[in-house]
């Protein structure tokens, strides 16, 4: 059964609204009140920092008041939403398509087509204060603006052409392909969501958002899971399951594996469908196992879901893993991860062989010190500093990590200098897209992409399969 309503019922959801009515002010004023005191790297400069300082500290006295005087009816607030999420559904899908069109109208128009890109994108929608840890800041216009960078590329007329591909031989993009299906992790704050959805749904009709399930022992009813679907097929079925295991910072959200079964085409032979699986796993997990026990529950998820979905007649024509696996294949303290099960079954085209990538690739974490700098400031410039060696190690993280934790990956990741180590520096890539091997697919792309500068602090991946 698929969930296009938060509620299983009308009331629920009014005193849910209600109560996201109440906290929303004193939400959005602490995380204002934090974030005066949190200035971005660009911040930090003498005039931006100064206009920064006199934008908001006179706002100050007006947020410290809405927090004082509502402060008592959002605690109670807060506990009502709390006693309502433990009924909420896992997910919301949203369809939204042109007026007098039907579900099968809107798949016909993208029906017939044997090429198909699937796309994964961390896009950091946090809270305001939270976001400015992250050295990203106006949270509320980057959900807008990414929306408006991905719906600007894509062709209006795809649903009558199918563009071609591009050559095979590029692998780094300043703008994204024709996207099928889109992946996103980090797409946390609720209201932010909801800005992107509407805005990706000028031309994708089916969305899965506001992804997790929230309970004292998952997440501490904090934050879901940041999962996010987007499709120009139609949504067949979906299921969220949470991880059973996490720490540190990702106990206060509810990381898990969403899994997608699309319809692409109905035939005399039978129904043609896809099998989509979007992730986020556990970040900084230092030497706690956590990653090897998720990454053995996203095996045998997906296998459960195929199996639980599959029905008479149905012809698997891909199946795919997304997300941000938040390891690499290259550093040392990841092999233990690189070498996992998993990867038997879903290859990753961007590898050679366990700790050695494609000569081709790039890091996709980062350097979050560096994101306002000159270099990554356009799609462009960003393409061109991610194809010299020497700029690309200053911006993205070295895969040379023997621990993966906060302070080696964030608080002392600073940039080399010196000689290049062409297989390492600025190659720790951590957002996979993979394809089961036991579905005979070509991979006729795969790409990094340049277009989301200095809106998020990860390069989304692209891959590009034609099918048989």
């Amino acid at each position: 059964m698929l969930h296009k309503t938060p509620f299983p019922h009308r009331y629920q959801q009014w005193a849910f609204d209600l109560s996201e009515f109440i906290l929303r002010p004193v939400l959005l004023s602490l995380s204002e009140i934090v974030s005066i005191f949190i200035p971005t790297t660009h911040e930090r400069n003498h005039v931006v920092g100064l206009m920064h300082y006199l934008q908001n500290l006179p706002l100050l006295p007006l947020y410290l008041s809405i927090l004082i005087c509502l402060l008592v009816p959002a605690i109670v607030a807060f506990f009502l939403r709390c006693l309502l999420h433990l009924y909420r559904n896992s997910y919301i899908l949203s369809v939204r398509l042109k007026d007098g069109q039907t579900d099968a109208d809107a798949s016909t128009c993208h029906q017939k087509c044997h090429r198909y890109n699937i796309s994964t994108m961390n896009i950091c929608l946090l809270p305001e204060f939270l976001s400015r840890f992250n050295n990203l800041s106006h949270t509320s216009w980057r959900a807008q603006n990414i929306g408006w960078r991905i719906i600007a590329d894509q062709d209006q007329d795809q649903s009558i052409i199918k563009p071609k591909a591009p050559s095979s031989r590029e692998h780094i993009l300043t703008n994204f392909p024709g996207m099928d299906f889109i992946c996103i992790q980090e797409a946390w704050h609720r209201d932010y969501s909801r800005s992107l959805v509407n805005e990706l749904h000028k031309i994708y009709p089916w969305i899965i958002y506001d992804v997790g399930n929230s309970n004292l022992y998952n997440n501490y009813f904090l934050f879901n899971s940041g999962l996010m679907f987007v499709s120009k097929y139609e949504i067949l079925d979906a299921c969220f399951k949470t991880y059973s295991h996490s720490c540190k910072q990702c106990l206060f959200s509810g990381k898990g594996l969403l899994m997608v079964k699309v319809l692409l085409e109905k035939t005399s032979k039978g129904t043609k469908v896809g099998y989509i699986f979007n992730t986020h796993l556990q970040a900084y997990q230092g030497e706690t196992p956590i990653i090897q026990k998720q990454l053995d529950e996203v095996q045998l998820w997906t296998k459960e879901f195929r199996a639980m979905t599959r029905g008479q007649g149905d012809i698997v024509t891909f199946d795919i893993l997304c997300g941000d696996f938040n390891f690499d294949n290259i550093s040392p303290g990841d092999q233990c991860l690189s070498e996992h099960r998993l990867f038997s079954m879903y290859v990753d085209p961007a590898r050679k062989t366990v700790g050695k990538d494609q000569e081709w690739t790039v890091g996709t974490e980062m350097r979050q010190s560096c994101l306002w700098e000159a270099d990554v400031s356009t799609p462009e410039k960003f393409k061109s500093s991610l194809k010299n060696p020497s700029k690309r190690r200053r911006y993205i993280l070295d895969a040379d990590i023997e621990v993966a934790t906060l302070s080696n990956l964030v608080y002392n990741a600073h940039p080399k200098t010196g000689k290049v180590n062409e297989e390492r520096d600025g190659k720790r890539r951590i957002d996979y897209v993979l394809y089961n091997k036991d579905v005979n697919v070509k991979v006729e792309q795969y790409a990094f992409v340049t277009r989301l500068a200095q809106v998020t602090d990860h390069i989304p991946v692209t891959m590009t399969i034609s099918t048989l």
